[in-house]
């Protein structure tokens, strides 16, 4: 049913997790005709029907298409097994401990038995059966997954179970004052090393308390040990045998979503035509995205009304047929991708370029009465400089000449953040390459999900060239100026990976002392010329500093343009450059020489 992918051990073991949600769920419903119905049930997880039926389809181990029906593979496979291997094959299939009640309600079907009969039988072997263990919270597990070791000798017992001897002094060293005997040791080793692999705690544990001696007492039982472990709250077991807190659990599903969206296209099911999106469909639809307080996505009213997803040969085009439809209705609003809103629901701010960017301009006169702060034109700048004023870091909201877009447009960029823009939660969209976000509609909602699988909703308005939403995030970041991050593109519209790089850019970086000293620079320097403000930031460079460096520095103190901290530097006579170097130097025994008259051709009218 699914063509062969590969896929890395991570994504395995992300989509394993989701498996064993998914069979819980088929279980409860005993199978699965329409796959809506049993995404509902997972859906306050976060797992759409496109995800199910992705899943679904391409692990022939853990689930079966039967009778026209989706049900657990487990299902057929323990059929005219004895009692106890059906057992073994319904967990080693579910990967993990399972309720009683499930495993009765599984066997009964296996079986064709009444579950009262078979609740009795399921009790009796996982008591006497030492290939099964009771957990108090009711659930069964198999013995295999934990440290299973009696008399052996303790070289012995690590290789039975495959805990090589580092794994085993690495643990030891987190555990390190734990008290095996009490009632409550696992549970304090649990939270102190967490994750960390069942059969090394257990190692640890049976290390601790079983005697070297073949004449001691044997303390360590294996069973009970990982019953206990087992029932910890607050904790999981994970498809790899490690046992994580639950709160990781957020991310291997947000894995596993990506993951189900990788393996849609190789998934083989029968599609029809494409749907005819029908004016009670439509009134029907805007109803749902106007009861919303957020965005809906097209992909997900296809899902919800039609069961189709991207798997469906005819996706491509029941997706243009809803855009269309719903694009044309006055009372909801498209904010890019495939997502629609109640008309005109965005924050107003998003509107407007915020106050603190409008540049300030300075009326400062020269002894002959000529302004001191001036921009030149492009002739008139060092050849350097005008390259530059091109770059990047070098442009921002309100100082940017829009660039042809890329011939080869990247999946992923590296952006810088700035001073300003971490003050005031925005970004400039003179950073991404053009066309990088789609040119329509002009307001547009970004989703953005980091690395924990945190999502941010940010508002991009293609107007102003903002993006505005970003201050949580922003101020958890302890950089100021030059913290560097990235952004990628996922298979879902509008939706993209945010992720912090380790390093600050080194041109653009601030430090925390020296954003001190320049915004004290900033309230001395009010009534001074921006000259005199880059004089005294280019004090603090005595060997030298670059155009892109001194421009953000004097960003903090004021509000200043590429161009004239270019045209400044290209024009007076106190700052130079040593030939073939990037970096600006400032000589102050020039400073009474003022302004190279041979640029005045050049000043901007």
């Amino acid at each position: 049913m699914a063509k062969p992918i590969a896929i890395k051990p991570e994504e395995e073991f992300a989509r394993s997790y989701v498996d064993r949600l998914i069979l819980e769920k088929l279980t409860e419903m005993e199978s699965a005709v329409k796959l809506g119905e049993l995404a509902d049930k997972l859906s306050p997880e976060g797992i759409g029907l496109a995800t199910v039926r992705s899943l679904l389809a391409s692990n022939p181990e853990r689930f079966a298409y039967h009778e026209r029906k989706w049900i657990p593979a487990s299902r057929l496979q323990g059929q005219g097994r004895p009692f106890a291997e059906a057992m073994a094959i319904v967990l080693h299939r579910y990967g993990a401990p399972m309720s009683v009640e499930m495993l009765v309600t599984e066997i009964s079907r296996i079986r064709r038995a009444a579950p009262d009969q078979v609740e009795e039988i399921i009790r009796r072997i996982i008591k006497s059966d030492k290939n099964f263990v009771s957990t108090a919270n009711d659930e069964v597990a198999l013995t295999d997954w934990g440290f299973k070791a009696t008399d052996e000798v303790h070289a012995r017992a690590l290789a039975i179970n495959c805990v090589t001897q580092e794994e085993l002094e690495a643990a030891r060293a987190k555990l390190t004052g734990i008290d095996w005997r009490s009632d409550l040791g696992i549970e304090e080793a649990i939270k102190k090393a967490a994750p960390i692999r069942m059969k090394v705690l257990g190692a640890v544990a049976f290390t601790a308390v079983n005697s070297p001696d073949p004449k001691s007492v044997l303390i360590f039982d294996s069973r009970d040990f990982f019953s206990k472990a087992l029932s910890v709250h607050g904790f999981v077991f994970s498809p790899d045998g490690v046992i994580h807190p639950e709160a990781d659990t957020k991310k291997w599903i947000s894995a596993a979503i990506k993951l189900a969206d990788k393996l849609a296209p190789m998934v083989e099911l029968d599609d029809a035509a494409p749907i005819e999106i029908k004016p009670e469909d439509v009134d029907k639809i805007v109803a749902k995205i106007l009861a919303s307080d957020q965005s809906m996505t097209a992909t997900r009213l296809l899902e919800e009304n039609y069961e189709i997803t991207v798997s469906n040969k005819t996706f491509p085009d029941d997706m243009t047929n809803i855009l269309t439809a719903l694009k044309s209705n006055g009372a909801i609003q498209w904010v890019g991708g495939d997502r629609f809103r109640k008309a005109n629901d965005y924050p107003e701010y998003v509107t407007e370029v915020p106050e603190p960017f409008y540049f300030v301009t300075s009326e400062v006169v020269d002894e002959e009465g000529e302004l001191v702060d001036i921009e030149l034109t492009d002739d008139g700048l060092s050849s350097s400089l005008r390259k530059l004023l091109g770059h990047p870091l070098a442009t921002d909201v309100l100082d940017e000449d829009i660039q042809p877009a890329p011939k080869t447009m990247p999946e992923s960029v590296r952006l810088v953040l700035k001073s300003i823009h971490r003050e005031l939660g925005t970004f400039p969209m003179c950073q991404l390459p053009t066309d990088w976000l789609d040119a329509k509609p002009k307001i547009q909602e970004l989703i953005i999900v980091d690395q924990n699988a945190r999502e941010l909703q940010l508002w991009a308005n293609h107007d102003v060239r903002l993006i505005y939403g970003f201050i949580d995030w922003w101020y958890e970041q302890p950089v100021e100026s030059g913290a560097v991050f990235t952004l990628t593109k996922t298979t879902k519209p509008n939706v993209l990976e945010f992720a912090w790089l380790d390093q600050p850019d080194p041109v653009v970086f601030i430090s925390a002392q020296r954003m001190e000293e320049l915004r004290q620079l900033g309230v001395q320097g009010e009534d001074r010329s921006t000259l005199d403000l880059l004089i005294e930031v280019m004090a603090h460079w005595p060997k030298g500093a670059d155009y892109l460096t001194l421009l953000a520095e004097v960003n903090v103190v004021r509000r200043s343009s590429r161009r004239l901290i270019a045209s400044l530097l290209s024009s007076y006579q106190c700052f130079y450059q040593r030939s073939g170097s990037p970096v600006w130097h400032f000589d102050n025994k020039k400073v009474e020489l003022g302004f190279d008259k041979t640029k005045r051709k050049f000043i901007k009218k």
